[in-house]
């Protein structure tokens, strides 16, 4: 057993100072010592493949992430893991406990299977592993291999067991400043739709020095195909992801411009994102939802959108302004003037894309680099 602030020493000495993840309780000790230090800094995420994706985006802005969580959420994290992390070659340092160790302490039902694989499932993965660190001699030798897989680009993953970690009681936690509940400000026109083409070079017109985070499928491709630039990241896999990895690049590069370009699909498949960045609210992030009521790149099935307020469940989560809108001089007005409060702004757009649309060229590697290159210039 070690002691949560020994661990936590060594982390901060390798660059490790913001944590996030979803609860367990074998990672109490160490949510509660991040909570109470000060130089740590705790991002609770609604759902550990999100907290994946906070963490590669703080990577992106010039920070260094933990992601931690319960093993039995290691199944949620899996996607961005394997098309986020490993496609982009996105490093952030993993702990996953294991809930149902074989032949371990009788445990929940629900943990037996994945206690069973959950080594497997991170070999499966081709992420590299080590057990947690148990004795204070352990913590330096295993950080500083974490920390050179990290600046190898390659996430790595310490497996938890039960009581791997001493006690830490919980310190006062900040208070965070409940947010007054937006009125969302409804400028529907009913007129005819944009396209998201128009949309997005609306965008990019009004906002040249922008951070521009692509959501997965077409967002990216046009985005791509208007012009192929530093300043963009094509989400091309991790569908949902955006939000969380924009909030990590806002919490990190705080001095940019940081853009989410947001699909119906994708959000409703992560809708939990939505709390977590009205939650922590960066001002320097704009969450652009682009609404064609369908699933464009698959064929255009209907999403299920037309009936979801989404801007309503923006301001019940604490977004600070929301907005409906369905006009291109609506949009320009909004990215004209960035926003100074945490916005979120529900464009509908028209179905279909432009008829020979391309895929970036660019690997995922590649624009990885760039786009951290951008945000550091």
């Amino acid at each position: 057993m070690i002691a949560a602030g020994d661990f936590l020493n060594a982390c901060a000495a390798e660059g490790f100072t913001i944590f996030t993840g979803t609860p367990c309780s074998y990672l109490k000790p160490l949510i509660n010592a991040t909570i109470s230090l000060p130089e740590f800094r705790f991002m609770d995420a609604t759902n550990e493949g999100d907290a994946v994706a906070l963490a590669c985006g703080a990577w992106l802005g010039g920070g260094a992430a933990v992601a931690m969580f319960q093993n039995s959420g290691l199944g949620n994290a899996v996607n961005p893991i394997t098309s986020l992390s490993r496609a982009f070659e996105i490093p952030f340092l993993g702990i996953t406990t294991l809930r149902g160790e074989p032949g371990g302490k009788p445990d929940e039902p629900q943990h037996e299977i994945m206690g069973g694989i959950t080594t497997k499932l991170l070999d499966l993965m081709q992420v590299k592993w080590e057990w947690f660190p148990k004795t204070t001699e352990e913590i330096v030798p295993a950080l500083k291999r974490a920390r050179e897989a990290f600046n190898a680009r390659k996430a790595y993953f310490f497996v938890m067991c039960d009581g791997d970690v001493d006690k830490y009681a919980l310190a006062k936690q900040e208070r965070y400043t409940v947010c007054p509940r937006a009125q969302v400000v409804n400028k529907m026109n009913h007129g005819n739709l944009m396209t998201r083409t128009q949309a997005l070079e609306c965008i990019r017109a009004h906002l040249p020095k922008a951070a521009l985070v692509a959501s997965t499928g077409k967002a990216g491709r046009e985005l791509h195909d208007l012009s192929d630039e530093a300043q963009n990241f094509y989400m091309v896999g991790s569908m949902g992801c955006a939000p969380a990895l924009g909030l990590g690049i806002a919490v990190t590069a705080t001095h940019k411009q940081v853009v989410v370009i947001d699909g119906d699909g994708a959000l409703m498949m992560r809708m939990g994102n939505l709390v977590t960045l009205g939650h922590f609210r960066p001002n320097n992030l704009l969450h652009i939802l682009l609404d064609n009521e369908v699933h464009d790149s698959t064929g255009g099935q209907k999403s299920g959108s037309e009936n979801v307020c989404f801007a309503t469940i923006a301001a019940a989560c604490g977004y600070e302004s929301c907005l409906e809108i369905d006009s291109l001089v609506e949009l320009e007005q909004i990215v004209s003037n960035f926003p100074t409060k945490m916005t979120f702004v529900h464009v509908k757009i028209a179905a279909g894309s432009p008829e020979k649309l391309g895929r970036p060229k660019t690997t995922p590697i590649e624009v990885a680099e760039r786009f951290k290159n951008f945000l550091r210039d």
